[in-house]
């Protein structure tokens, strides 16, 4: 995804809930809660103790391997942070994640997000969303310097800063994203070293 400016933010964002979506004055996303439906975390989620995996593509195209989803979802489960995954009906549903709404409304999936802990996922319209829900975003991408804009709490993992890992599975390490989510974890006060 390229760089985009504020009034594409607003636009991409609102067109996504289906209702405005304003800026603050930092050029922060705000989506207003009371618009989103109330969902109840589901099964036994402890929503203060879970995550959103967003398998959807990037604007680009670009999607993160599911064997890396998998590998990392189980790094967070080895240190009982949950794993909710959204994405759309072309995403791989990841076995380890503990529930998945790949077929649900956009304001049910911002929801979920506004619900847990962080959300994860490629440099998509939904890291908007969760930024304008007060969430912390990790982002990978394939370019960090494409990645704009960003705030305080928006982490981006990318290719052209670490040396590919594997051929088969993409240049971006699990390792990589892993300390990224451990630092916007501990970000928000929460302590889990994956």
């Amino acid at each position: 995804m390229t760089a985009i400016d504020a009034e594409e933010i607003v636009d991409k964002s609102t067109k996504l809930l289906g209702f405005q979506v304003t800026l603050d004055d930092s050029g922060r996303p705000m989506v207003d809660v009371a618009k989103l439906p109330k969902q109840n975390p589901p099964g036994k989620l402890d929503m203060k103790r879970t995550v959103v995996i967003d398998t959807s593509p990037s604007v680009d195209g670009e999607q993160w391997p599911a064997p890396r989803f998998e590998i990392l979802i189980a790094n967070l489960d080895s240190v009982g942070i949950s794993v909710l995954q959204l994405g759309n009906t072309s995403c791989t549903k990841l076995l380890r994640a503990n529930d998945h709404f790949l077929k649900d409304r956009a304001d049910k999936r911002a929801s979920y997000i506004g619900q847990a802990l962080l959300w994860i996922g490629m440099d998509s319209a939904w890291r908007f969303i969760a930024a304008g829900l007060g969430k912390p975003q990790i982002v990978i991408a394939a370019d960090k310097s494409r990645v704009a804009p960003r705030w305080h709490d928006t982490f981006v993992v990318d290719a052209l800063s670490h040396a590919p890992e594997s051929k088969a599975l993409g240049p971006i390490s699990v390792t990589s994203v892993a300390t990224a989510v451990s630092d916007a974890l501990k970000q928000i006060g929460v302590s889990a070293k994956l």
